[in-house]
């Protein structure tokens, strides 16, 4: 199963079925709908628990209204409802950011995203100019906990992209491509050199 949030104007939740084909495309299903209460947001992540049929909703940035204060929101693909999760103690320190890189690793049940910009459409009241973090979070599906990480340095990155490589030895991520922010306050935004790789958010220099 594919899930997707269309765009904020939208405001639905879209999903196709991959067992059910469509001259060669899986069927597009018409919107899930959802509360009002749930954000409506553009460049945020969709975690699938596919054991448990459950989804949860990361970042993302707010489409002509005020951003939320940060809270996680979760979709029981079986019962058709959101609700948000009650927050761990672990979660005081994230922060919601947009148009990161992230990846669910279903195997481990474990969500990861790394960098992202923080803005006055991420963020209440942030009223300076948007940045991109060098951090890295992970989400653990089952227990309900994050741990937020530094990067492999503290150069600011976002729009890029990472995949989830599984692994006899736990999995690897691999992230490439979108924008530095060099100083860390918007004031000097550059391409991710595509020669650069960041894998186990260790730098790998690509010959």
């Amino acid at each position: 199963m594919i899930w997707k949030l269309l765009t904020p104007a939208d405001t639905g939740l879209l999903y196709a079925d991959l067992d059910v084909d469509n001259n060669g495309m899986p069927t597009e299903f018409d919107n899930l709908t959802k509360p009002a209460s749930a954000p409506d947001v553009s460049g945020g992540i969709l975690w699938a628990d596919t054991v448990n049929k459950m989804i949860y909703l990361y970042g993302g940035e707010f489409y002509q209204s005020s951003p939320q204060s940060f809270s996680l929101w979760s979709y029981d693909a079986i019962y058709g409802n959101w609700t948000t999760v009650n927050p761990d103690p672990s979660q005081a320190n994230v922060q919601r950011s947009s148009y990161g890189a992230g990846v669910v690793a279903e195997d481990i049940a474990k969500g990861f995203w790394y960098g992202g910009w923080l803005s006055n459409t991420t963020i209440p009241a942030w009223g300076t100019a948007p940045i991109a973090l060098s951090n890295f979070l992970e989400y653990d599906l089952v227990h309900n906990t994050w741990t937020n990480n530094t990067g492999p340095d503290s150069i600011g990155r976002a729009e890029g992209v990472m995949v989830y490589i599984p692994a006899s030895d736990g999995g690897m991520l691999v992230y490439f491509g979108g924008l530095q922010d060099l100083y860390g306050n918007g004031s000097s935004i550059v391409a991710q050199p595509m020669d650069v790789i960041l894998r186990n958010i260790h730098i790998l220099a690509m010959n």
